[in-house]
Protein backbone atom coordinates (compact mmCIF):
# COMPACT_ATOMS: atom_id res chain seq x y z
CA UNK A 1 0.00 0.00 0.00
CA UNK A 2 1.30 3.47 -0.89
CA UNK A 3 0.77 6.86 0.77
CA UNK A 4 -1.77 7.72 -1.92
CA UNK A 5 -3.96 4.74 -0.95
CA UNK A 6 -4.47 6.01 2.58
CA UNK A 7 -6.84 8.50 4.17
CA UNK A 8 -4.57 11.03 5.94
CA UNK A 9 -7.18 11.35 8.70
CA UNK A 10 -8.06 7.67 9.19
CA UNK A 11 -6.77 7.65 12.76
CA UNK A 12 -9.33 10.28 13.77
CA UNK A 13 -12.22 8.16 12.56
CA UNK A 14 -11.09 4.85 14.06
CA UNK A 15 -12.79 3.55 17.20
CA UNK A 16 -9.70 3.20 19.39
CA UNK A 17 -7.89 6.19 17.88
CA UNK A 18 -10.78 8.42 18.93
CA UNK A 19 -11.46 6.67 22.25
CA UNK A 20 -7.86 7.08 23.42
CA UNK A 21 -7.04 10.35 21.67
CA UNK A 22 -7.16 12.37 24.89
CA UNK A 23 -5.04 9.80 26.69
CA UNK A 24 -2.17 10.05 24.19
CA UNK A 25 -2.55 13.76 23.54
CA UNK A 26 -2.85 14.50 27.24
CA UNK A 27 0.44 12.72 27.80
CA UNK A 28 2.06 14.83 25.08
CA UNK A 29 0.48 17.95 26.55
CA UNK A 30 1.91 17.27 30.01
CA UNK A 31 5.35 15.98 29.09
CA UNK A 32 6.10 16.42 25.42
CA UNK A 33 6.71 19.10 22.80
CA UNK A 34 3.28 20.71 23.18
CA UNK A 35 3.44 21.00 26.95
CA UNK A 36 1.57 24.12 28.03
CA UNK A 37 -0.38 24.59 24.81
CA UNK A 38 -3.83 25.01 26.35
CA UNK A 39 -2.64 27.73 28.73
CA UNK A 40 -0.92 29.44 25.79
CA UNK A 41 -4.12 29.51 23.70
CA UNK A 42 -6.06 30.91 26.65
CA UNK A 43 -3.44 33.66 26.99
CA UNK A 44 -3.90 34.45 23.30
CA UNK A 45 -7.67 34.68 23.76
CA UNK A 46 -7.11 37.15 26.59
CA UNK A 47 -4.72 39.19 24.45
CA UNK A 48 -6.57 39.16 21.13
CA UNK A 49 -10.19 38.69 22.22
CA UNK A 50 -13.18 36.60 21.24
CA UNK A 51 -14.97 35.09 19.48
CA UNK A 52 -12.38 32.38 18.85
CA UNK A 53 -12.41 29.91 15.97
CA UNK A 54 -10.69 26.55 16.43
CA UNK A 55 -10.02 24.47 13.33
CA UNK A 56 -9.65 20.70 13.81
CA UNK A 57 -11.17 20.98 17.26
CA UNK A 58 -11.20 17.19 17.67
CA UNK A 59 -12.43 16.01 21.05
CA UNK A 60 -12.58 19.58 22.37
CA UNK A 61 -9.41 19.20 24.43
CA UNK A 62 -8.55 22.87 23.86
CA UNK A 63 -12.01 24.22 23.04
CA UNK A 64 -13.73 23.40 26.33
CA UNK A 65 -10.95 24.93 28.41
CA UNK A 66 -11.04 28.16 26.39
CA UNK A 67 -14.81 28.29 26.88
CA UNK A 68 -14.43 27.60 30.61
CA UNK A 69 -12.03 30.57 30.78
CA UNK A 70 -14.88 32.80 29.62
CA UNK A 71 -14.48 33.04 25.84
CA UNK A 72 -16.99 32.38 23.07
CA UNK A 73 -15.55 29.75 20.74
CA UNK A 74 -16.62 27.90 17.60
CA UNK A 75 -14.99 24.57 16.77
CA UNK A 76 -14.98 22.82 13.40
CA UNK A 77 -13.76 19.34 12.54
CA UNK A 78 -14.08 16.89 9.66
CA UNK A 79 -14.48 13.80 11.89
CA UNK A 80 -17.97 12.91 13.11
CA UNK A 81 -16.42 10.54 15.64
CA UNK A 82 -14.21 13.21 17.21
CA UNK A 83 -17.05 15.73 17.29
CA UNK A 84 -19.30 13.20 19.02
CA UNK A 85 -16.74 12.93 21.81
CA UNK A 86 -16.43 16.72 21.99
CA UNK A 87 -20.21 17.07 22.29
CA UNK A 88 -20.35 14.37 24.98
CA UNK A 89 -18.04 16.48 27.16
CA UNK A 90 -20.70 19.19 27.39
CA UNK A 91 -22.47 17.24 30.13
CA UNK A 92 -19.56 17.86 32.52
CA UNK A 93 -19.42 21.61 31.84
CA UNK A 94 -21.45 24.41 33.38
CA UNK A 95 -24.42 25.96 31.58
CA UNK A 96 -22.42 29.18 31.13
CA UNK A 97 -19.52 27.32 29.54
CA UNK A 98 -21.85 25.35 27.26
CA UNK A 99 -23.50 28.58 26.10
CA UNK A 100 -20.17 29.84 24.77
CA UNK A 101 -19.54 26.83 22.48
CA UNK A 102 -20.70 25.93 18.98
CA UNK A 103 -19.49 22.86 17.09
CA UNK A 104 -19.77 22.16 13.36
CA UNK A 105 -18.73 19.37 11.03
CA UNK A 106 -16.75 21.24 8.39
CA UNK A 107 -13.62 20.81 6.30
CA UNK A 108 -10.94 23.37 7.15
CA UNK A 109 -10.20 23.81 3.43
CA UNK A 110 -13.71 24.95 2.47
CA UNK A 111 -15.66 26.12 5.51
CA UNK A 112 -18.05 29.08 5.70
CA UNK A 113 -19.44 30.49 8.95
CA UNK A 114 -21.97 33.19 9.72
CA UNK A 115 -19.68 35.32 11.88
CA UNK A 116 -16.21 36.85 11.99
CA UNK A 117 -13.57 36.09 14.60
CA UNK A 118 -10.92 38.02 16.48
CA UNK A 119 -8.75 34.93 16.88
CA UNK A 120 -8.37 31.63 15.00
CA UNK A 121 -6.24 28.71 16.15
CA UNK A 122 -5.08 25.38 14.69
CA UNK A 123 -3.48 23.46 17.58
CA UNK A 124 -1.37 20.32 17.77
CA UNK A 125 -0.15 19.99 14.18
CA UNK A 126 -3.60 19.41 12.69
CA UNK A 127 -2.72 21.62 9.72
CA UNK A 128 -0.16 19.02 8.67
CA UNK A 129 -2.88 16.52 7.78
CA UNK A 130 -3.46 18.68 4.69
CA UNK A 131 -1.17 16.73 2.42
CA UNK A 132 -1.35 18.91 -0.71
CA UNK A 133 0.01 22.47 -0.96
CA UNK A 134 -3.24 23.65 -2.56
CA UNK A 135 -5.17 22.32 0.44
CA UNK A 136 -2.90 24.29 2.75
CA UNK A 137 -3.47 27.48 0.77
CA UNK A 138 -7.23 26.91 0.70
CA UNK A 139 -7.36 26.45 4.48
CA UNK A 140 -5.32 29.58 5.14
CA UNK A 141 -7.52 31.62 2.81
CA UNK A 142 -10.62 30.36 4.66
CA UNK A 143 -9.06 31.44 7.96
CA UNK A 144 -8.18 34.83 6.50
CA UNK A 145 -11.75 35.34 5.27
CA UNK A 146 -13.14 34.42 8.69
CA UNK A 147 -11.12 36.94 10.69
CA UNK A 148 -11.98 40.57 11.37
CA UNK A 149 -9.60 43.17 9.88
CA UNK A 150 -6.40 42.92 11.89
CA UNK A 151 -7.55 39.64 13.51
CA UNK A 152 -4.99 37.15 14.78
CA UNK A 153 -4.19 33.55 13.94
CA UNK A 154 -2.12 31.04 15.95
CA UNK A 155 -0.92 27.81 14.37
CA UNK A 156 1.33 25.01 15.62
CA UNK A 157 3.22 22.56 13.38
CA UNK A 158 6.33 20.51 14.08
CA UNK A 159 9.68 21.58 12.70
CA UNK A 160 10.96 18.50 10.81
CA UNK A 161 14.12 16.74 11.86
CA UNK A 162 15.41 15.83 8.43
CA UNK A 163 17.03 12.54 9.50
CA UNK A 164 13.50 11.28 10.25
CA UNK A 165 12.22 12.27 6.78
CA UNK A 166 14.44 10.23 4.48
CA UNK A 167 13.29 6.91 2.96
CA UNK A 168 13.76 4.00 5.33
CA UNK A 169 14.14 6.12 8.47
CA UNK A 170 12.36 4.48 11.43
CA UNK A 171 9.75 6.23 13.53
CA UNK A 172 11.26 8.37 16.31
CA UNK A 173 8.42 7.12 18.56
CA UNK A 174 7.94 3.44 17.64
CA UNK A 175 5.86 2.60 20.71
CA UNK A 176 3.91 4.50 23.36
CA UNK A 177 2.53 2.64 26.37
CA UNK A 178 0.21 4.45 28.80
CA UNK A 179 -2.16 3.57 31.60
CA UNK A 180 -5.74 4.84 31.44
CA UNK A 181 -6.39 6.27 34.91
CA UNK A 182 -10.16 5.85 34.47
CA UNK A 183 -10.01 2.08 33.96
CA UNK A 184 -6.53 1.00 35.01
CA UNK A 185 -6.10 -0.55 31.57
CA UNK A 186 -2.86 -0.35 29.59
CA UNK A 187 -3.07 1.14 26.10
CA UNK A 188 -0.24 0.61 23.61
CA UNK A 189 0.15 2.39 20.29
CA UNK A 190 2.81 0.68 18.19
CA UNK A 191 4.09 1.79 14.77
CA UNK A 192 3.86 -1.09 12.30
CA UNK A 193 5.06 0.76 9.22
CA UNK A 194 6.47 4.18 8.37
CA UNK A 195 6.72 5.50 4.80
CA UNK A 196 8.69 8.68 4.10
CA UNK A 197 8.31 10.55 0.83
CA UNK A 198 10.83 13.44 0.93
CA UNK A 199 9.92 14.62 -2.58
CA UNK A 200 6.36 15.46 -1.52
CA UNK A 201 7.35 16.03 2.13
CA UNK A 202 4.98 13.34 3.38
CA UNK A 203 5.19 10.79 6.16
CA UNK A 204 2.60 8.12 6.83
CA UNK A 205 2.51 5.74 9.80
CA UNK A 206 0.40 2.65 10.34
CA UNK A 207 -0.37 1.82 13.98
CA UNK A 208 -1.74 -0.98 16.02
CA UNK A 209 -3.59 0.19 19.13
CA UNK A 210 -4.22 -2.39 21.88
CA UNK A 211 -6.04 -2.12 25.18
CA UNK A 212 -5.25 -4.67 27.90
CA UNK A 213 -6.66 -5.22 31.36
CA UNK A 214 -4.65 -5.38 34.61
CA UNK A 215 -3.86 -9.03 33.94
CA UNK A 216 -2.50 -8.36 30.47
CA UNK A 217 -5.51 -9.78 28.61
CA UNK A 218 -6.14 -7.95 25.33
CA UNK A 219 -9.59 -6.36 25.38
CA UNK A 220 -9.54 -4.56 22.04
CA UNK A 221 -7.18 -4.11 19.12
CA UNK A 222 -7.27 -2.05 15.94
CA UNK A 223 -5.04 -0.90 13.10
CA UNK A 224 -5.16 2.66 11.79
CA UNK A 225 -2.94 5.24 10.13
CA UNK A 226 -2.30 8.90 9.48
CA UNK A 227 -0.37 10.97 6.97
CA UNK A 228 1.24 14.34 7.57
CA UNK A 229 3.01 16.87 5.38
CA UNK A 230 6.04 18.55 6.91
CA UNK A 231 7.14 22.09 6.06
CA UNK A 232 10.21 24.12 6.86
CA UNK A 233 9.98 27.49 8.59
CA UNK A 234 10.77 29.38 5.39
CA UNK A 235 8.08 27.48 3.51
CA UNK A 236 5.51 28.36 6.19
CA UNK A 237 6.51 32.03 6.03
CA UNK A 238 5.94 32.03 2.27
CA UNK A 239 2.54 30.37 2.74
CA UNK A 240 1.50 33.02 5.25
CA UNK A 241 2.64 35.86 3.01
CA UNK A 242 0.86 34.31 0.02
CA UNK A 243 -2.44 34.07 1.90
CA UNK A 244 -2.51 37.52 3.49
CA UNK A 245 -0.86 37.17 6.91
CA UNK A 246 2.08 38.86 8.56
CA UNK A 247 4.19 37.14 11.20
CA UNK A 248 3.95 38.79 14.62
CA UNK A 249 5.99 36.22 16.55
CA UNK A 250 7.42 32.73 16.18
CA UNK A 251 8.45 30.33 18.93
CA UNK A 252 9.70 26.78 19.40
CA UNK A 253 7.50 25.94 22.40
CA UNK A 254 4.53 27.22 24.36
CA UNK A 255 6.73 29.08 26.83
CA UNK A 256 7.84 31.47 24.06
CA UNK A 257 11.34 30.10 23.48
CA UNK A 258 12.94 31.43 20.27
CA UNK A 259 12.80 29.38 17.04
CA UNK A 260 14.89 26.20 17.15
CA UNK A 261 15.53 23.37 14.72
CA UNK A 262 13.52 20.21 15.24
CA UNK A 263 11.10 21.58 17.82
CA UNK A 264 7.69 23.22 17.37
CA UNK A 265 6.91 25.89 14.83
CA UNK A 266 4.50 28.05 16.83
CA UNK A 267 3.35 31.08 14.84
CA UNK A 268 1.37 34.16 15.83
CA UNK A 269 0.04 35.93 12.75
CA UNK A 270 -2.10 38.95 11.92
CA UNK A 271 -4.48 39.39 9.01
CA UNK A 272 -3.36 42.13 6.61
Amino acid sequence: MTIDDRDPNAYYQSKLGVEFYDLFTGDAHNNGPVKGDVAFYIECAREFGAPVLELATGTGRVLWQIAAAGFEIVGIDISDEMLALARAKASSESADTRSRVRLHRMDMTSFHLDQSFRLAIIPFRAFQHLTLPEQQRQALRCVHRSLIPGGHFVIDVFDPRLEHCVPGAPSPNPERRLKDSKTGHTVVRRVLERINDPVRQLVTETFRIEESDEGGVTLSSEESSWTLRWSTRQEMKYLFELTGFEVIAEYSDFFRAPPAYGKEQLWILRKV
